[in-house]
């Protein structure tokens, strides 16, 4: 199961010492001697291919381990010819100390530009610069070319890396670069807190009798025979069989180690390098990234706005279209929000470091961190969504877990997941919580049990008010929205059981008033003319005068002279200001005869118990074409219980008009 034969080399402490685990990952130039280094430091070859040693330069990442101290280096060599940069990044995923290679006899060239930008680019957290081949040189050779990579050096994160003066050949200077390595690796510090496993995919092969076996730089997390890992982009689900580190047998693999994972039960052809394995609730494949993005101040052209770029995160690349979030290009030296639109799903979490690249891979362009796996696409037009990437980005722990929640909206994820993308641990979250209620950035919505973001049910409720305002401009001539109608809208964006919330907050903060059967907001009102107003009152006493037997809208047109649209608009009007109740889509009564109507029915019950449809028509002396209808109605309403072809009045209310509303609500 082992990737190559790889000795390690003499150690100073003894084996059952707990080591400290770090990934050292070379950088520099091709022919710079980036091999022969880390076959003089561990006695490993790293070039294990055969056109690699015919061809004499690395083409493939290579892996050995070191031990210095207490402190065990997985050590990743790339390649430093300008065509494999991508290889180049992909060993660099995980590395925690980088080891900048410059050949004394050359000094800094094309690929030690590059390489240092990527790194930092990275944030790779400790560097360390060998100066090889100085057994070529004088020692004032040696001293030039360390002045220019300190040059090179002086605005990255890597400004006060130490340098020393080496020779593979003759071992010169190598002891004091394992004190440097060892002084560096001490200085590495990682998340304090538990995360999910993962491991980007660098290599996939077969070993005869075991299956499938894939190796990677662990980022995060702990792993042991007998665990599920979840395989991306795919999500196929699969069991550890083995894992090892560097050819020998481990109970687990964690966070800065090189390891070899045999899978139980999977094919060559389900896996490959740039893909990734991952705990089962760590990560999920995404085709957009929120991101902060910086382009390099070297590169000669702005990353433009819409752009199409070449994304290496991880150990994969895929093309993706950058969308700039806070203005129209970066600037060389400048960074930006951005979301980056991939073509093919990756997986992503917060706080990783990516690279890209321009479309043809000729140059790296820039890099930056993730601060979101999005769901959704967004634009520069969207000022929540941008100020939430920045507090995820520069914002306290408390800020970025509100921003979390506020995101998920509606549908809030658990624990575990809202620590993964805020950066926190996750026995920190039910903490950072209940200060976010107490300061009201998080809220709990009467008759509902889930926390939600203020900011996001407040953008909810303007969203609802703007939707309601769309309406009236459409409609002006129509007193509002009809409750059923609006409380639908509110049930399709949101959930059913917060529509009704959402709807009391709003009422009580007098955002919207209701109207009869209708909802409007509160700065709404119809407005009537002059001979609206003589229709209306026309209209009305029409209705009073009927009785139990209301007219149609064609008598109301054909007493009153208005037409149909102006009748049916001006019982909406009634109607809304509880003027007239509606007893279906076409029969409205008086609301002084909804109340009789009422009173009719309690006097009829105590007269002889249960009562049909025929004995409600006698006692109101109507007919039954409206009889039916009161009939519903005053079952709907809660007046009356029907019991098979009888009825029993089983509420008397104060305001049937009132009834009518509160059973639209």
């Amino acid at each position: 199961m082992s990737t190559t034969q790889q000795p390690t080399s003499s150690a100073d402490a003894s084996d059952d010492a707990a080591p400290r685990h770090v990934i050292l990952g070379t950088a520099g130039h091709i022919d710079h001697g980036k091999t022969s280094l880390i076959r003089a430091l561990t006695g490993t070859d790293t070039d294990r291919l055969p056109e690699e040693k015919r061809r004499g330069m690395t083409i493939e990442l290579g892996f050995a381990e070191l031990r210095i101290g207490d402190t065990d280096f997985g050590i990743v060599d790339v390649p430093g010819h300008e065509r494999f940069v991508r290889t180049m990044v992909s060993g660099a995923t995980g590395v925690d100390v980088a080891l900048f290679v410059v050949a004394a006899d050359d000094s800094v060239m094309p690929q030690t530009v590059e390489h240092v930008e990527i790194a930092d680019l990275l944030g790779i957290p400790e560097g360390i610069v060998a100066v090889t081949k100085c057994d070529l040189v004088d020692g004032e050779m040696a001293e030039l070319v360390a002045s220019e990579v300190a040059e090179l050096l002086a605005n990255t994160r890597f400004a006060s890396a130490p340098t020393v003066c080496v020779s593979a050949t003759t071992g010169a200077g190598l002891a004091r670069l394992r004190e440097q390595l060892l002084s560096a690796a001490e200085r590495v510090r990682r998340a304090e807190f538990a995360q999910p496993f993962r491991m980007p995919v660098d290599r996939v092969f077969t070993v005869a009798g075991r299956g499938t076996v894939v190796t990677g730089s662990v980022i995060s997390g702990t792993l042991a025979a007998g665990d599920n890992v979840v395989i991306w982009p795919g999500g196929q689900i699969a069991k550890v069989r083995e894992v090892q580190t560097h050819s020998r047998s481990a109970g687990h693999v964690e966070s800065g180690q090189r390891a070899a994972i045999n899978l139980q039960g999977v094919n060559r052809d389900e896996v490959e390098r740039g893909g990734e394995l991952a705990a089962p609730s760590a990560v999920k494949p995404t085709r957009w990234i929120d991101a902060r993005l910086r382009c390099l101040a070297s590169h000669t052209q702005p990353i433009r706005n819409h752009s199409l770029l070449r994304l290496c995160i991880g150990t994969g690349e895929v093309l993706a279209r950058c969308v700039c979030l806070d203005g129209n290009d970066i600037a060389p030296g400048g960074s930006a929000l951005v979301q980056l639109r991939c073509r093919d799903a990756i997986t992503a979490g917060f706080g990783q470091r990516f690279i890209v690249r321009d479309e043809n891979a000729a140059r790296t362009a820039g890099g930056g961190v993730v601060l979101r796996a999005a769901q959704r696409r967004i634009s520069k037009h969207m000022a929540d969504e941008i100020t939430g990437l920045q507090r995820l980005f520069d914002g306290t722990p408390a800020e970025r877990v509100e921003e979390v929640v506020r995101y998920h909206g509606f549908d809030q994820p658990g624990d575990d997941a809202i620590a993964l993308s805020a950066g926190v641990a996750c026995d920190d979250v039910p903490t950072l919580r209940a200060t976010l209620a107490e300061n009201a950035k998080v809220i709990t919505l009467n008759g509902t049990d889930t926390p939600l973001s203020a900011r996001f049910v407040a953008a909810f409720e303007r969203r609802a008010g703007a939707w309601l305002e769309t309406y009236h401009r459409r409609n002006p001539d129509v007193p509002g929205c009809l409750l059923e109608t609006f409380t639908g809208f509110l049930e399709r964006t949101s959930r059913r059981n917060v529509a009704r919330a959402v709807l009391d907050r709003m009422i009580a903060s007098r955002a919207v008033k209701i109207m009869g059967n209708y909802v409007c907001l509160a700065a709404f009102a119809p407005q009537l003319s002059a001979e609206d107003e003589r229709v209306m009152q026309r209209m009305l006493a029409l209705f009073a005068d009927a009785g139990f037997q209301p007219p149609s809208i064609a008598d109301l047109v054909k007493q009153t002279g208005a037409n149909k649209q102006r009748i049916e608009k001006l019982i909406k009007v009634a109607d809304s200001l509880g003027q007239l109740v509606r007893i279906d889509a076409t029969i409205y009564l008086d609301a002084d005869t909804a109340g009789m109507l009422r009173d009719a029915m309690t006097k009829l019950h105590a007269d002889t118990g249960a009562f049909t449809v025929s004995q409600m028509r006698e006692a109101l002396g109507t007919s039954r074409k409206f009889a039916v209808p009161f009939a519903e109605y005053l079952d709907r309403t809660g007046i009356t219980q029907r019991r098979g072809d009888t009825r029993i009045v089983v509420e008397t209310k104060s305001e049937i008009a009132d009834d009518n509303t509160d059973s639209r609500l």
